[in-house]
């Protein structure tokens, strides 16, 4: 991962195009780990949200928790529980769970239920490949 984003001097590591992409992944915007995601898997996990239900790990750049300048990009690994949560998310609570999810505060009302529902299929899916091969979730982001 830190070899690709040194690479790719901190580009997008996940594309639309294929064959550009450096690895498996979807594609969002305005979802942080931290909250939006937070929300969606405590919904999954029907409990309430909390800070930190979503653990995650800055792992680039090197040293960012210290820089308080850094702009972005950084990448963060998601814990198992999160990737678990997500890929154990049957096909038949994702509209509910798309519905729920639309409605957050930090979505602000523009994102309808039908955007969230291909996100959180594409989400689960990821989340699902990346159990049965024992790999993790990372997530890109940049301000």
């Amino acid at each position: 991962m830190r070899e690709q984003m040194e690479k790719r001097d901190g580009g997008p590591l996940v594309s639309a195009d294929r064959e550009s992409a450096a690895f498996d992944g979807v594609e969002l915007k305005s979802v942080d780990p931290e909250v939006a995601l937070g929300k969606l898997v405590a919904f999954a996990m029907d409990t309430e949200y909390s800070s930190g239900l979503v653990d995650n790990r800055l792992i680039w750049p090197e040293g960012g928790e210290q820089d308080t300048g850094h702009m972005g990009p950084w990448v963060v690994t998601l814990d198992d529980k999160t990737r678990d949560t997500l890929a154990g998310v049957p096909a038949r609570r994702v509209p509910d769970l798309a519905r729920r999810w639309a409605d957050i505060e930090e979505f602000g009302g523009l994102l309808t239920p039908d955007d969230l529902r291909s996100a959180l299929e594409q989400l689960t899916a990821l989340a699902t490949r990346a159990r049965d091969n024992g790999e993790s979730l990372y997530c890109w982001m940049c301000l």
